[in-house]
């Protein structure tokens, strides 16, 4: 049986994940001004003061409701990308972030341009990091089998990868979507001729 700092433990983690759950809505409905602490707490049937126990600061619960948003978009990325071949890695990455943008619609603020001050937190997450890990493996490994081009280097490539998706994703956020189709081709295109391996003259 748990004794009672095991089961305080487990109600404290449940607490902090609901509120962080109803943060992570809240400020993507309404944005990080728009948003109060008390009516965050109020939803989970806290106090004010008692969610500042949790999170010491509105912006402290902003931060963690932007990372938690965005690694959990970033963790679904990885297991596609470790699933993809390798000369497909980046453009099935674009569509599949791109596709889940709507379930999130805090990442979306963010890559949106509309909570400026949380945009680094996106670019300095470690499962970004991770992600960009996962693409260079795979561009190393696929140079060994002979599968794509020996004469670039994967780790250079994978942050361009990176700065690229990132770019594309603010842009589809901030000026809609009336191009993705031409767009995702365009990358399809482009990664599909930097990494191919010209066949023999």
């Amino acid at each position: 049986m748990a004794d009672a700092d095991d089961l305080r433990e487990t109600k404290g983690a449940r607490t902090r994940r609901r509120l962080l759950e109803e943060a992570i809505a809240r400020f993507g409905a309404r944005g990080y001004r728009a948003t109060s602490v008390s009516e965050i707490a109020r939803s989970v049937g806290l106090t004010q003061a008692a969610a500042y126990a949790y999170f010491d600061s509105k912006e402290a619960l902003f931060d963690a409701a932007v990372d938690a948003d965005a690694t959990q978009v970033l963790d679904a990325a990885e297991t596609l990308a470790s699933n993809a071949p390798a000369a497909q890695v980046v453009p099935m990455l674009l569509i599949g972030l791109l596709g889940s943008l709507e379930d999130h619609p805090l990442l979306r603020r963010v890559l949106g341009g509309q909570e400026p001050e949380a945009i680094s937190r996106l670019i300095n997450l470690p499962s970004l990091g991770r992600l960009t890990g996962i693409i260079a493996v795979k561009v190393r490994d696929a140079q060994e089998r002979g599968e794509i081009r020996a004469d670039i280097d994967p780790v250079m490539f994978a942050d361009g990868a990176e700065t690229l998706l990132l770019g594309l994703l603010m842009s589809v956020t901030q000026v809609g979507r009336t191009s993705e189709p031409r767009r995702q081709m365009g990358v399809v295109h482009l990664f599909d001729r930097v990494l191919r391996v010209d066949p023999p003259s």
